[in-house]
């Protein structure tokens, strides 16, 4: 499938991947209406309708309606009531996570063959890890638009990369990366005059990154998970280095103090220095005129590791109008329309001409150091696939902020149930797929 095995290593890319071509043949059915569901904050959304809108421009026979919400789970939900009520959209956005589940309950339909007929390139004008994520069954089940991995983002007024390395040291960049010791003293340098050093948020998916940069994982078994592993001598080793620092009440704000105030808020004011984020975040922190921050990679516990929040595109496998979809999915893979998204600020491009242009490094704006997206992606491993993944993240979420929270915590009883409660809902059976209803066709 696409020839995965054949892309070359994401380190040897050249810096400017020459775009793919793609040739789209308009329908000869006539005029056409293809459901468009999208999530996401109002930047996002509006970025969508841009590209629906440009792709009528080019294909006035082919209306594009954008449904949309503000979420990841209202999406689901309502994805969801479509299939079983036969109403499902023509193409959805989705996340990375949602994959494994889709694909088991048969509501996707596979894109590689379909993009490839249309002329998209895969090779290496895409990026590995998106395009890794979205398959299963050895094909591309849905088309990677964003992937945003997880970095640091960091008040320029409370902190100089420079002024963290010890004599001696080269300091913090996007290709070196920085240690967790220096992570740890640059956020005790910060607080002070109740400014906060650093937040985390008490995450399971925060948590992987940090853990795996230990040499460690969450799991037994990324492809194929059984159980988290916490309670892993090394894993749990790990865990209390983190814990060290995201518990430390000099550094870091308590929950009480974060449920009157949120992060983003305290750092869009001056009174956090760091805090752990995806691109999501630079349309919100740029609204604040006077407020200079950039990003840096997560910090490592041995090894430069992160992951990504990775959405996708996806064609119904109920569609009436799979040609039309395919036309418009090839169109929003090629670097014109991936600028679009990329334009706002929120996005990643998985086009790699697009991450490599003005469109998404955007020069005089903050964030400065753009290439700490892409040299993140390239360390970047995929979160672990399986129908049960995002279960996991729910159910556990309760133990993990005891972890960050709790005054007072016992590894040796907490580690061991989190691992146990994960256990039980991996050996779930994997959804079957079930008989659905064609939608009624939209135009």
């Amino acid at each position: 499938m696409l020839g995965l095995t054949a892309c070359t290593p994401a380190a040897d890319r050249p810096p400017e991947p020459t775009p793919s071509k793609t040739t789209t043949t308009p329908s000869m059915s006539g005029p056409v209406t293809l459901r468009f569901a999208v999530y996401g904050d109002r930047v996002n959304l509006e970025a969508y309708r841009r590209l629906a809108a440009a792709y009528t421009r080019e294909h006035p026979n082919v209306t594009v309606r954008v449904e949309t919400v503000t979420d990841a789970v209202t999406a689901q939900d309502r994805l969801d009531r479509g299939f079983t009520a036969g109403t499902a959209p023509d193409l959805f956005l989705t996340n990375q996570t949602a994959l494994p589940a889709l694909a088991a309950a048969d509501r996707v339909q596979p894109v590689d063959a379909l993009l490839e007929e249309r002329g998209v390139q895969f090779g290496d004008n895409y990026e590995r890890l998106g395009l890794e994520a979205f398959s299963s069954e050895s094909a591309l089940q849905c088309m990677p638009n964003d992937v945003s991995p997880y970095v640091v983002f960091y008040n320029k007024a409370l902190l100089m990369p420079a002024t963290i390395a010890e004599p001696g040291e080269e300091p913090p960049t996007a290709e070196t990366g920085w240690r967790w010791e220096q992570f740890a003293a640059a956020a005790q340098r910060i607080s002070r005059d109740g400014v906060k050093g650093v937040y985390i948020a008490p995450r399971l998916t925060t948590l992987t990154p940090l853990i795996r940069s230990a040499g460690e994982d969450v799991v037994d078994d990324s492809r194929a998970p059984t159980t988290l592993t916490l309670s892993d001598d090394g894993t749990r080793s790990a865990l209390e280095e983190i814990l060290a620092v995201v518990r430390d009440p000099r550094v870091t704000y308590s929950s009480e103090q974060l449920s009157r105030q949120d992060a983003v808020t305290r750092f869009e004011n001056g009174r956090l220095g760091m805090m752990v984020g995806t691109r999501a975040l630079v349309p919100r922190l740029r609204q604040t005129p006077d407020l200079h921050f950039d990003v840096l990679p997560l910090p490592s516990l041995g090894r430069f590791r992160t992951v990504a929040d990775i959405t996708g595109y996806c064609i119904s496998k109920t569609s009436t109008h799979v040609p039309e979809a395919a036309d418009f999915l090839a169109f929003a893979s090629q670097k014109e329309a991936a600028s679009i998204t990329a334009e706002s600020g929120a996005v990643v491009p998985a086009n790699l001409a697009a991450l490599h242009s003005d469109a998404f490094v955007q020069p005089g704006r903050f964030p400065e150091s753009a290439e700490v997206f892409n040299t993140s992606i390239r360390r970047a491993e995929p979160l672990p696939f399986t129908s049960g993944w995002p279960d996991v993240v729910r159910q556990t979420q309760p133990f993990v902020e005891r972890l960050f929270n709790a005054p007072v915590i016992d590894l040796d009883t907490l580690l061991p149930r989190i691992d146990e409660v994960s256990a039980v809902l991996l050996a779930r059976p994997t959804p079957t797929p079930t008989p659905t209803t064609s939608a009624t066709p939209s135009s």
